[in-house]
């Protein structure tokens, strides 16, 4: 479980794309919405729609399937913003691992081998050779689009969804976007030197206490090394919760 774990997080983390905040808005809202798409004010209404909340405490429904593991059960989510990601992993009412991520490290226990980590995140970036990124696992978890850039071409999807596609000599990206919440509907990013991808699915937004914007209580993240390594994990949430501050406990017991 040890090695699985770490890959799944590193390809989740591979990403070296920093976003950029589109220039002065043109155009409104309504314009988007009804069929005249402007990219600057797209941008800036998908920003000004992005869940931020200082703290998320959740329960989850989660599948996690790799070539070397699969395995389900209940996760535990606590995160406070730009701060720390805990989670501790039960089946049968049994944990059988807890991990801690902060901005430069992450810790974890795997309670069914004994095994205990703690590391840097440039472990990540030394043993995979790829730049370990704690905001884009926030971000996915708060439910928002992350790799956006102001160098993107938009349209209209066949369903009425806004479609943004982006292509430069190392990346192609994808986004469909509701064209009344402004929230990601699916996110994709390939790698194209490495063959490297990623997919990020967000479905059934539902209005959480809390917070604004709607919250996507599924969430399903595909993602393949491009050395035949592919992984999946499969989220519903069942409880969410933007309240706090919340506790992080991670003693070795």
């Amino acid at each position: 479980m040890r090695i699985s774990f770490l890959a799944f997080l590193a390809v989740l983390l591979f990403a070296n794309c920093n976003r950029k905040v589109a220039g002065p808005a043109a155009g409104s809202v309504s314009e988007a919405s009804s069929g005249k798409l402007r990219l600057a004010q797209v941008l800036r209404t998908i920003d000004e729609n992005r869940s931020a909340p200082e703290w998320m405490d959740a329960k989850a429904r989660v599948d996690l399937d790799s070539k070397k593991l699969s395995i389900g059960g209940t996760a535990f989510i606590r995160l406070h913003r730009d701060e720390a990601i805990w989670m501790s992993v039960k089946k049968f009412g049994f944990e059988g691992a807890r991990a801690l991520i902060r901005p430069d490290s992450f810790f974890l226990y795997n309670r069914l081998e004994g095994e205990y980590i703690a590391e840097p995140l440039s472990y990540i970036e030394e043993k995979y050779k790829i730049p370990a990124r704690f905001d884009l696992l926030q971000e996915i978890f708060f439910g928002n689009a992350v790799f956006l850039t102001d160098e993107l071409e938009i349209g209209r999807a066949d369903d009425g969804a806004i479609r943004l596609t982006g292509r430069s000599d190392e990346f192609a990206t994808q986004y469909f976007i509701d064209p009344v919440t402004f929230r990601p509907q699916l996110m994709e990013l390939q790698e194209l030197g490495q063959s490297r991808s990623m997919v990020v699915t967000n479905t059934d937004y539902t209005q959480v206490e809390g917070v604004a914007q709607t919250f996507p209580r599924g969430r399903f993240v595909e993602v393949d090394d491009g050395k035949g390594g592919a992984a999946s994990m499969e989220m519903e949430f069942t409880e969410v919760s933007f309240s706090g501050p919340v506790e992080m406990p991670f003693e070795r017991r």
